[in-house]
């Protein structure tokens, strides 16, 4: 085999890995997406369990406050999604 169409199959290789891999972006997106998920769903948690008023308003506030930035993050996510490299054969 000549040396160009090795090169030619290794950069061909190369190129297949690399758009099976999770940009940067889309990486960052879903780690922040997932663990903002997880403090809300504890909040959550915490909020049913509360029995006095006070202290479940305060923890309502604060539910309401992460919800923003959870809708935020999912539009990240979105968009991060939309972006990523998409392999015709996996269709």
């Amino acid at each position: 085999m000549k040396l160009s169409i090795i090169k030619r199959i290794i950069n061909e290789e190369l190129n297949r890995l690399n758009e099976m891999r999770m940009t940067k972006g889309f990486r960052k997106a879903t780690e922040n997406y997932q663990d903002l998920m997880v403090k809300q769903q504890n909040l959550k948690k915490k909020f049913v369990a509360e029995k006095q008023p006070k202290k479940r308003e305060k923890l309502k506030k604060e539910l309401i406050a992460l919800h923003k930035k959870v809708q935020k993050a999912e539009d990240v996510f979105n968009r991060a999604l939309m972006g990523e490299p998409i392999d015709p054969t996996e269709i």
